[in-house]
């Protein structure tokens, strides 16, 4: 498993080539030390708003554990800063400590070793207690059920749409109450507007965003249907996953999304940050970050009177079961498994899963706190309006990963590129995706199909299937 993971790591690791690895003293350029009697932990920490919040909380840790922090700035974009990370990891001269973007990230992290294991650490500390199970499940390697990360903020996932716009052209802004109800919708936006209704994002060049904002809000639509099988494999097979493709053949067919942007280098900027300010897109998927950096009044292009003409709703149910919230934890710490002062570590990686560490955060980056005892929180309220993302977490929805998650997203990516240039239907773009996923991690990595969906055709279906591969198997 270890070898496997330090395989799929390989491409990140060619960084080296272009001067990405170094010694853990060279280039840095911190202050020096100013207590020399006090132990040095190295922490790393990427783009301005997160480098700002920790430099804040900087005097405040080091007090509390009584340490020198020495704040090492990686590159500032995702990807830039994971493959540094991996390269310094594989190279032997990782920090201490460090943050960890995404909850997909942790299996392939800690399945290549690089991660030290804080199941007793988080059983043991206060704050797990206040975490909801879901945000608890997000800090597990699927493969182990060992915890490896200590969540610090986690975003809140849903529609928004244009509250303002809507009312003034008397279309309802009444919560969707399922897929069927979200296309009437945006057929009507269509007809009355004459502007695109909805945005689902897809395509290659949104990358793993194509997955993370896009096709895992369908996927999650189905009550039913979790992103693994039972024996940890990727659920691809599920007819659930031809009819999320579907959702978006039918966005594209009908011209109810747009399109041409999403083959753009940058396919988020002009949707996202020209459309719908403008107007000229009404609804689409988003996080509690998105009234901060998307349309703020330190953005791009800010909506006047953000919280008030743009509003939200819980993502339609695909089954008819409620509509819901997505959450995933975007901000955790883990533990580099080989630092040289592991209980300092450790202590620095739970400290970071503080209240009082994830309001900073938290009111820079636009999510919310993982524990729920954050509510208690003095500052607690300057959060705004996004205290009420915070209240949804106990029944927010989330779908785990396990190793080879980069591979699965970059298949979803591929696949809905596909359908997006209209080269296939849903159950093509399935097929893609499965044809992608096993020739990357192996076709064992791939569930059998499971029956998530209360159709009895899919289920006669699936159930003909077995029968067939229980007599070839004879």
């Amino acid at each position: 498993m270890r070898q496997t993971i330090k395989l799929l790591l390989l491409p990140v690791a060619a960084m080296i080539a272009i001067g990405w690895c170094h010694s853990a003293n060279q280039g840095r350029g911190e202050p020096p030390v100013a207590d020399s009697t006090q132990p040095v932990l190295v922490i790393a920490e990427h783009r301005a708003a997160r480098l700002d919040a920790l430099r804040e909380l900087q005097p405040m840790l080091q007090q509390r554990l009584g340490v020198q922090l020495r704040i090492v700035e990686y590159p500032a974009p995702p990807q830039d800063y994971f493959t540094k990370l991996v390269t310094e990891l594989r190279a032997g001269n990782a920090p201490d400590v460090f943050s960890i973007p995404r909850d997909l990230q942790v299996d392939d992290l800690a399945a290549a070793g690089y991660l030290a294991d804080l199941t007793q650490d988080l059983q043991a500390w206060p704050g797990y207690a206040s975490m909801p199970e879901l945000v608890r499940q997000l800090s597990r390697a699927s493969f182990n059920e060992k915890s490896y990360v200590v969540p610090s903020i986690v975003a809140v996932e849903q529609l928004y749409y244009r509250h303002d716009l809507l009312t003034q052209a008397g279309i309802s802004t009444a919560q969707p109450k399922d897929w069927q109800d979200l296309l009437a919708r945006s057929r009507q936006i269509k007809q009355q507007l004459g502007q695109f209704p909805l945005l689902i994002p897809a395509g290659l060049t949104w990358g793993m965003g194509s997955y993370t904002e896009g096709f895992r809000y369908l996927l999650a639509s189905f009550s039913g249907y979790q992103l693994l099988t039972s024996d940890n494999r990727y659920a691809l097979r599920d007819p659930a996953v031809a009819k999320a493709f579907d959702f978006y053949h039918t966005l594209v067919s009908e011209q109810l999304m747009p399109v041409a942007p999403l083959l753009n280098p940058e396919p988020w900027v002009i949707p996202k940050y020209e459309m719908f300010p403008k107007g000229q897109l009404l609804i689409t998927t988003c996080g509690s970050w998105c009234k901060t950096f998307d349309w703020g009044p330190g953005s791009r292009n800010p909506i006047a009177n953000v919280d008030d003409a743009v509003r939200t709703w819980r993502f339609p149910s695909a089954d008819g079961a409620e509509p819901f919230a997505l959450a995933s934890v975007v901000y955790a710490w883990a533990v580099n498994a080989h630092s040289r002062k592991p209980e300092l570590a450790r202590a620095l990686a739970l400290l970071m899963g503080d209240n009082d560490v994830a309001l900073a955060y938290a009111k820079r980056l636009g999510n919310v706190p993982a524990r729920l005892d954050a509510a208690q929180h003095p500052k607690f309220a300057e959060l705004g309006a996004m205290t009420a993302d915070h209240a949804l977490l106990p029944q927010a929805r989330a779908l785990r990963s396990t190793v080879g998650a980069n591979a699965m997203m970059a298949g979803v990516a591929r696949a809905t590129e596909a359908v997006l240039i209209g080269k296939v239907d849903g159950a093509g773009a399935q097929q893609l995706l499965l044809q992608y996923v096993s020739h990357v991690l192996g076709e064992d990595t791939v569930g059998q199909r499971a029956t998530s969906l209360t159709d009895p055709a899919a289920s006669a279906l699936a159930q003909a299937e077995g029968k067939e591969q229980q007599q070839e198997a004879q």
